[in-house]
């Protein structure tokens, strides 16, 4: 094998050579998010200069005299060539310029086609299997591109991103000239498939972990390398007891809200790095201080016994998924900010939420939006009079569907019917150890007991019916066997099980070490009932439930926020929003606020398309909401355009957008819960938007923020939501932004705003230009005026007055 590190373009420059890729690769995969890298790295290479890029290996092996078949590096190698051919294709159009005359063409002639033999054209470049096709057509008319591809999409995102790059044709040409990759040419005693199976083996690939560690360490000094890996990413590691990744997947949320998957901790890490602009030893500050938290959560030891107790309680339910909000807590109770006892009943109140849905049996991939977003929400609502448990509290018991806070009837019917001797070991353990000791001083380990096997959990009422025992349930037996005997009442805690064995009851209760002298409480009715019959089962569950309210706790409080909460629910599997108006939509990094229900499906259509192209075509193909290809007319009214070739009908109801979003989840492998809908309150009343969904307002595209505005209403101007929404709507009213804002109110804008009359008579042209007056203010004097106008109320008055059945046509 020779290497050496050169231009990209030199692996496309070799005489007359085809680059093949082998059928035994993976078709091209490289999506939108790779393709901005990219452009985003060319750009650096302009701004700042910079003579190299290095852009990964490429490794090949020539096969005769006039192939060079690519081992590994064929996204990078057609993810350049898709640039390239759009670049070209641009500059023959004239939709872009250079100063280089010749540029397409010798883009086209050196890099992307071989000299012609006949009269079809060959390509450098031969992508495998369909790729290839999808490929070929792109030096094809347009009509003939294959719409399907992620060959055809990455190249028409070039088309697009180029021309408004902001950048020189010929500087971006330069930038790709200076690409360069590690290019290991194979030898003819090289073994070209057991090298493959190595690169692309896992056995030796650096962790998430080892990825962030080299991302913080690569370019500072050596002394300083140094410093920052001994005083701060040693720490870290030590505190975390080495699971590094899954700690830093957890910190992230605290910062983002939002969960990256574990294969993907890295890349969101970059992106906090960036977003934060910090290196090094600041950059670390935080998470260094957040692995302590992480410890103390782990080893149970903050220092204060009652916390400590809770924490211990919490961990066997071994619940990664509280640690969003925990961490953030435990820096709170750090800095002063909550007390001890506030701590304390937060965690039983997380505790208590875990374990009635685990009883009630609701979804568990839901706890990841509640406490990834908890936090931030009970911060942003407490008052400074209020504790932090108590609007927590108010927090997770306004949660409904798939997130809902089961209240004390759910509880009990789920708690005395299920099947508990088959609950998860880890829950069943924790529920005996939280009814033995409830919150007494005095405790026993029952948890530790179960796990090392000194205590186990015993049937009363054994699993196979004796005579005696028949007998002592009388004629209705077999259905109290079979009904009572996994429940609540007919289960407990010994050290004796392979000693009671099938035993009568009485010899259970009265034999040396049986349940007469138990010294758990859990027994307690066993030491006087002399039968044990389904009264008596009926009896123990009636006291252990009300035991089990008093500890697993549904927290009651008189508090209610100031502002309007916006109630939300996930995608989810089996919610329904018939009669339910969305206001906006978050996924993973997406947000936006939607005008109704065909709004936010296309929004989520494209996305998904966007991501998952593949699979999106593949399934859209099979149902009959969705047209592709030649039958992709949107000339039909309620037929949408999602991508060139492919289109959509919206004239569907609600239920069948929402389950139309769903198919999409399953089959792509993707989780609905992750897909988080703000909606505006409920209206039992309020009717489907029907199948033709018209639109209310020429003016939708800013009175869909009136509720989003409202929620923010009277913030701090820091706030995340004021920012989010402020730069949203930002975007949204640019195209109806008013430039001659004096000459449109005929007065000054605080003479014209505080004249009701005015107002109320005021055109859609003159509430334009007042919200435009906003804008101009903060582009010239105060850069905070449209998050004050939007916290303070003024914007909100103004965008309600676009929604008056007057407003009808909008601004030119």
């Amino acid at each position: 094998m020779r290497g050496q590190v050169t231009e990209v373009l030199k692996v496309y420059g070799m005489q007359e050579r085809q680059l093949v890729i082998p059928v035994y690769q993976r078709n091209y995969d490289w999506g939108l998010k790779q393709c901005q890298q990219l452009l985003d790295d060319l750009v650096d290479v302009i701004q700042h200069k910079r003579p190299k890029h290095f852009f990964g290996a490429v490794v090949g092996q020539a096969e005769g005299t006039w192939k060079w078949v690519v081992i590994d590096g064929q996204q990078r190698l057609t993810t350049v060539s898709l640039l390239m051919l759009a670049l070209a294709d641009l500059l023959d159009e004239g939709a872009v310029t250079a100063q280089d005359g010749d540029l397409a063409t010798r883009i086209r002639t050196s890099f992307l086609l071989l000299k012609e033999k006949g009269d079809a054209p060959r390509f450098k470049l031969k992508p495998v299997k369909h790729d290839a096709d999808a490929y070929a057509a792109l030096f094809k008319a347009h009509g003939e591109h294959v719409a399907s591809s992620s060959v055809t999409a990455n190249y028409r995102f070039f088309r697009e991103r180029i021309p408004v790059l902001g950048i020189d044709m010929d500087d971006l040409w330069q930038a790709v000239e200076r690409l360069e990759v590690m290019h290991l040419d194979l030898e003819p005693h090289d073994d070209a498939q057991r090298i493959f199976e190595s690169l692309n083996s896992t056995g030796l690939a650096l962790s998430e972990a080892d990825k962030v560690r080299n991302l913080v360490l690569m370019g500072l000094e050596v002394h300083e390398q140094e410093r920052v890996y001994v005083d701060y990413w040693n720490r870290v590691e030590l505190n975390v007891g080495y699971d590094t990744g899954a700690f830093l997947r957890w910190f992230l949320v605290t910062r983002t809200t939002r969960t990256p998957r574990q294969d993907q901790v890295y890349e969101a890490f970059k992106k906090y790095m960036a977003d934060t602009g910090l290196k090094g030893a600041d950059l670390l500050t935080d998470v260094r201080r957040y692995s302590e938290y992480y410890r103390q959560i782990r080893a149970a030891e903050t220092g204060n016994q009652r916390v400590d107790l809770r924490l211990r309680r919490l961990n066997l339910l071994n619940s990664d998924v509280v640690l969003p909000l925990l961490m953030p807590l435990l820096e709170a109770f750090d800095t002063g900010e909550i007390t001890a006892a506030d701590l304390a009943q937060c965690i039983r109140i997380i505790e208590s939420y875990i374990f009635r849905r685990y009883i009630s049996e609701l979804p568990t991939n839901a706890l990841n939006k509640v406490f990834a977003t908890v936090h931030r929400e009970v911060a942003r609502l407490r008052p400074a009079d209020r504790s932090f448990a108590e609007v927590l509290g108010y927090a997770l018991r306004r949660r409904s569907g798939s997130g809902a806070f089961p209240d004390d009837a759910e509880f009990l019917q789920n708690l005395e019917s299920k099947n508990l001797y088959n609950f998860k070991g880890e829950r069943r353990k924790y529920l005996f150890e939280c009814l033995e000791n409830l919150d007494s001083n005095d405790t026993r380990d029952i948890a530790r007991g179960i796990e090392d096997g000194s205590l186990t959990v015993e049937h009363v009422m054994p699993q196979t019916l004796s005579d005696a025992w028949r007998e002592e349930l009388g004629p209705e037996a077999e259905r109290i066997h079979d009904q009572w005997l996994h429940r609540l009442g007919n289960l407990t805690v010994t050290g004796y099980n392979s000693s009671y064995s099938n035993a009568p009851y009485t010899t259970k209760r009265t034999m040396d070490n049986g349940l007469r002298d138990s010294p758990f409480r859990l027994n307690r009715e066993m030491r006087t009932a002399v039968t044990w019959d389904e009264e008596a089962m009926q009896h123990r569950t009636h006291r252990l439930s009300e035991d089990a309210l008093s500890y697993w706790v549904y927290p009651q409080s008189d508090f209610e926020p100031v502002r309007p909460q916006l109630p939300t629910e996930a995608l989810g599997y089996d919610t329904d929003f018939t009669g339910r108006s969305p206001v906006s939509f978050a996924w993973n990094e997406h947000q936006a606020t939607v005008k109704n229900w065909r709004d936010l499906t296309t929004r989520v259509f494209t996305l998904l398309l966007r991501d998952h192209r593949d699979e999106f075509f593949q399934l859209a193909g099979t149902i009959d909401y969705f047209r592709i290809g030649a039958d992709s007319d949107t000339s039909e009214p309620g037929v949408f355009q999602l991508d060139e070739g492919l289109s959509w009908n919206a004239s569907s109801s609600t239920w069948t957008k929402v389950s139309l979003m769903r198919r999409f989840f399953s089959h792509i492998g993707l989780d609905p819960e992750e897909l988080v809908i703000t909606l505006r309150s409920e209206d039992p009343t309020a009717p489907d938007e029907g199948f033709t969904e018209p639109e209310a307002s020429p003016y939708d595209e800013l009175t869909k923020f009136i509720p989003r505005f409202d929620e923010i209403l009277g913030l701090p101007i820091e706030d995340d939501l004021v920012t989010e929404a402020t730069d949203e709507f930002a975007r949204a009213f640019e195209p109806f932004r008013v430039r001659d804002v004096l000459g449109t109110l005929g007065t000054g804008v605080k003479k014209f705003s505080a004249d009701p009359d005015r107002l109320q008579n005021a055109s859609a042209e003159q509430v334009l230009a007042l919200i435009s007056f906003v804008f101009d203010e903060q582009e010239r004097a105060d850069p905070e005026a449209l998050q004050e106008a939007a916290t303070n109320g003024s914007l909100t008055s103004w965008v309600n007055l676009l929604t008056q059945p007057t407003m009808t046509s909008p601004q030119p």
